[in-house]
């Protein structure tokens, strides 16, 4: 906890969860006040709800009416607080949760991240940003569809490829609809179309020999690979944009962490289990989870 509070940008997400909790005290309304202000912020998004939604303004008429919309709305929300309608209604407390999140990352969104500070979150997490593995190969399916044994005939069949040439193998197998040759295919275009599992194999095959059999959903692949790039490392200047993105992701999720902890000290939380349905040492990890 002591070398999060270090970070520059952290003691500034600090300094805002101070105006966080002050925003919350000061924004109290009062009890019994029955007055509601419909002010240009709110107008202004009335009328960009209804561009959004339509493609055009809304006319005067339409305005008017939309305005009066939002008045029942606000007065109906009002009488139903008053209710308590909002108690114990989960959808309500989901989304008045996320809303909480939201204030907490437009904090984080007031501190634009310097170049000094994306480029060390870049160190830090490099391997997050590897370019995938890359194969060049020739394929021959067997197909689980046409044979009784498809996996024994790519068995049988990789004994004899050693005494063939490329083009030979080319008419071995069975017809399916993707290519005898992939060129400088990427992992996630083999995952599509072959399954996750093939691509992994290939990872572990040597060039310049045939290999097999692999499975795919389609049956039982013999696979002569040409060429194998593995990950590498890009250039800081080409996944900027997501370093930048991942960076302001894992601050808002530490911001929501800070502010929770900091009213979560506001309340006492208590458990109160049957006691035939959970045994102690679940019970116990949730009081000490509590304390923690």
């Amino acid at each position: 906890m002591r070398k999060i509070l270090q970070e520059p940008l952290l003691q500034f997400l600090l300094i805002g969860l101070g105006f966080f909790i002050l925003y919350g005290l000061v924004n109290k309304q009062k009890d019994g006040e029955d007055i509601i202000v419909i002010d240009t912020y709110d107008v202004d998004n009335i009328i960009a709800s209804w561009e959004m939604q339509w493609k055009r303004l809304p006319t005067d008429e339409e305005l008017k009416s939309l305005i009066q919309q939002n008045i029942k709305q606000e007065i109906f929300y009002q009488e139903a607080l008053k209710m308590k309608l909002d108690h114990n209604d989960e959808i309500i407390k989901r989304r008045l949760a996320q809303k909480m999140q939201f204030l907490s990352n437009d904090i984080v969104s007031m501190s634009e991240p310097t170049i000094e500070e994306l480029t060390k979150y870049y160190d830090s997490n490099f391997e997050n940003y590897l370019t995938p593995y890359s194969f060049s190969f020739y394929q021959i399916v067997f197909s689980q569809d046409n044979r009784k044994d498809p996996k024994r005939d790519a068995e049988n069949e990789l004994i004899e490829l050693g005494h063939s040439s490329i083009e030979q193998s080319k008419k071995k197998g069975d017809k399916l609809p993707f290519p005898f040759f992939f060129e400088n295919v990427d992992e996630g275009e083999i995952n599509r179309q072959l399954g996750l599992n093939f691509s992994k194999s290939l990872e572990t095959l040597d060039t310049g020999a045939w290999h097999g059999p692999i499975q795919s959903g389609f049956g039982y692949h013999l696979v002569y690979l040409i060429k194998k790039t593995g990950p590498q490392i890009p250039d800081f200047e080409t996944v900027k944009k997501e370093v930048k993105r991942d960076m302001e992701y894992e601050n808002q999720k530490k911001m929501n962490e800070l502010i929770f902890e900091e009213l979560k000290k506001n309340y006492t939380i208590k458990f109160d289990l049957d006691a035939s349905k959970f045994d102690d040492t679940f019970i116990d990890y949730l009081n000490e989870k509590d304390k923690s």
